[in-house]
């Protein structure tokens, strides 16, 4: 991440506030936490990486053979609060997110959010 000049928060500054915030609207969002949450900061691209820890019914759904239901599930509930996730990234960079991908694995179990962010001012 490129940071021109005083007026831009420091990387780590960044990194922390993306952690906390995220994994905040996560355990409210989930009713779960997460056992680690990873941010990468890639020149224009946020990467949040989220250890996620599964509700009782989601592990209930996957014991029956209904996995796949839990990550469309998950999947589906990520888009939903993604306006939420792209303010927190807005915020923190003080740059405009232009894009914006989630993805949830099962095997092992974590969530990825992936934001494209626009030029810096």
């Amino acid at each position: 991440m490129n940071l021109p000049d005083e007026a831009t928060p420091a990387a780590t500054d960044v990194v922390e506030e993306i952690e906390r915030e995220v994994l905040r609207v996560h355990e409210e969002s989930y009713g779960t936490g997460a056992r680690a949450t990873h941010v990468h900061l890639v020149g224009e691209f946020v990467l949040v990486v989220l250890d996620v820890e599964l509700t009782p019914a989601e592990r209930t759904l996957i014991d029956a053979g209904r996995s796949e239901t839990v990550k469309a599930t998950r999947e589906s509930y990520q888009l939903a609060i993604a306006p939420t996730f792209t303010a927190i990234v807005e915020r923190a960079t003080g740059r405009r997110v232009t894009g914006f991908l989630s993805a949830m694995s099962l095997d092992p179990i974590f969530s990825a959010e992936f934001f494209r962010l626009g030029p810096a001012s």
